[in-house]
């Protein structure tokens, strides 16, 4: 299982990170699996400090206009990989398989941008809530409802490889 490093503390004393329940595949894959990881994709507004992440409302709302860092780099181009396995595992939630497959190249071969992967990363954690809200979960610690966890809330800060080709969003809440 891989291990990532304490992340910095956020400026924002109404930010918190979501507890990240690592994907584990079955003992047979995970003893067959290639082991080598990727390094995050890192998400963050332009101007601002780093490891603050950004609002997936706005991502949703300006889409690929939205002013993060390195918005136009090709964040997944030296992988190799044409799509990668998304997966949501909210605390609470573990009874709702969550698994998108993400393009990452255009069908003319142009490579994804970092904001584009945003975008795609913010909607899919936007139908995922939508489903979620109407779901009891086994814990109310970060239960999904219009009284509790909200989309609105959400602050994309990363994209973790995790396992394989299975890649995962470190997330924050931002409740003011």
């Amino acid at each position: 299982m891989p291990h990532y490093p304490q992340q910095p503390a956020f400026v924002s004393p109404t930010r918190r990170r979501v507890p990240m329940e690592i994907y584990s595949p079955g003992q047979w894959k995970t003893a067959t699996a290639n082991t080598h990881l990727f390094p995050p994709i890192c998400f963050d507004l332009t101007g601002r400090p780093r490891h603050q992440g950004v609002s997936m409302k706005d991502l949703r709302l300006q889409g690929t206009g939205a002013p993060i860092q390195g918005a136009g780099d090709p964040v997944l181009a030296y992988t190799g990989l044409q799509r990668v396995i998304f997966r949501i595992m909210w605390p609470g939630y573990g009874h709702i398989e969550w698994c998108r497959a993400i393009p990452v190249v255009a069908p003319n071969g142009a490579p994804i941008t970092r904001v584009a992967l945003a975008v795609q990363i913010a909607t899919s954690f936007a139908h995922f809530i939508e489903k979620a809200q109407y779901e009891t979960p086994s814990d109310r610690s970060w239960m999904v409802s219009p009284n509790c966890v909200r989309f609105e809330h959400l602050i994309l800060i990363s994209l973790q490889n995790t396992f394989e080709d299975v890649w995962q969003a470190d997330v924050a809440l931002d409740i003011c």
